[in-house]
């Protein structure tokens, strides 16, 4: 599944090498083996990708918002468009790119 993350996460971003699209593919995957943490993204899902990572989750979460402006600014909006199932009519919130990758590998 972690190469599925990792196209995915191509498909849609700008500059990929940027640490961001790593903690992204992350959280993606644990999402994927605990579920998503409706209220847990900075409780939860953050400091255990910080602890697999080596680092904070405060880095973590500014990273991953990072590579969500990333493909927001740089990646191909038409793809993310279509992962995520609609228009987007303004940058989604990293909690929400989460959400929609993990959406979009699991159907």
């Amino acid at each position: 599944m972690q190469t599925s993350i990792a196209h995915t996460i191509g498909l849609i971003a700008g500059h990929p090498t940027r640490i961001g699209y790593h903690y992204l593919a992350l959280a993606v995957s644990i999402a994927l083996r605990d579920g998503y943490p409706a209220r847990g993204l900075t409780t939860v899902l953050y400091p255990q990708i910080a602890v697999v990572a080596e680092s904070t989750p405060t880095n973590v979460s500014r990273d991953i918002a990072r590579a969500v402006d990333d493909c927001w600014d740089h990646g191909d909006r038409k793809e993310l468009e279509r992962i995520t199932g609609r228009h987007l009519a303004e940058k989604p919130t990293p909690g929400e790119v989460i959400y929609y990758l993990l959406q979009h590998l699991v159907d």
